[in-house]
């Protein structure tokens, strides 16, 4: 019985991560600010001492405002190169461009109305 239970823990942890991670985008989306929470690296929740655990997650919120700075600046830099990218394209290849990533979109969204259809339809 225990070994079932140890079986599906990694899958408990993966659904636990997609939780937090949704949380925190519907609450970023809503302009609310979360408090720092730290999340152990791979491996180490069974290895580290509670001091050392306290310790990486202070380390951890001390980068965090830097390294969200870095990644704002990254995706903005991002938008900038596309967007001069995009300029290369004549009013033709423009309007071919908006036509496919519009389908490209409505199929997208079409897959993913599927999957949670399935998902509602699915026993429990």
């Amino acid at each position: 019985m225990c070994s079932v239970i140890g079986s599906k823990l990694p899958i408990v942890r993966v659904v636990l991560v997609l939780a937090a991670t949704f949380f925190v985008m519907v609450c970023v989306g809503t302009g609310q600010e979360t408090a720092f929470k730290g999340r152990l690296p791979a491996y180490y929740g069974e290895i580290v001492t509670e001091s050392q655990r306290q310790e990486i997650y202070g380390l951890q919120e001390k980068y965090e405002k830097q390294i969200s700075a870095l990644e704002d600046q990254l995706e903005a830099l991002k938008k900038k190169r596309d967007a001069e990218i995009e300029k290369v394209l004549n009013a033709d290849q423009k309007t071919k461009l908006k036509k496919a990533q519009a389908e490209g979109a409505a199929k997208r969204k079409k897959t993913a109305e599927k999957k949670a259809a399935e998902a509602k339809g699915a026993p429990k």
